[in-house]
C-alpha cells in the first residue's frame, strides 16, 4: 500500500490535469498542503488538508458569487472526489 508522501503527488498531478479541463489553475501555497483553484471567472477556493483524503475546500469571497461559481465549484468538488477514487483503488 501506498504511504500518504506518494499519495499526495499523484494526487496532486491527477488533480491538475482534471481541473485544466474547466480551465482552471492548482497553485500550490507555502503552507503544507494548501492550495488556491483558480477558475477563469477569477473565483478562488481555497483546498487543505489536515488528514489526506479529507479535503476542506473553501470559496474565498473575492467578489461577487455568481451561478457560475456554483458550477464551479460543483465541478471542482467532483474532480476532487474523482482523484481521491482513484488514487486510493490504484493503492
Amino acid at each position: 500500500m501506498n504511504t500518504t508522501s506518494t499519495l499526495i503527488p499523484e494526487f496532486e498531478k491527477l488533480l491538475r490535469e482534471k481541473l485544466q479541463l474547466n480551465n482552471c489553475r492548482l497553485k500550490k501555497r507555502k503552507q503544507e498542503n494548501n492550495y488556491e483553484i483558480i477558475t477563469p471567472a477569477k473565483d478562488v477556493f481555497l483546498m487543505s488538508w489536515c488528514e489526506f483524503p479529507e479535503i476542506n475546500l473553501i470559496y474565498q469571497p473575492v467578489g461577487v458569487r455568481r451561478e457560475q461559481t456554483v458550477v464551479y465549484e460543483r465541478a471542482i468538488r467532483s474532480h476532487i472526489k474523482f482523484c481521491v477514487s482513484s488514487i486510493q483503488n490504484n493503492s
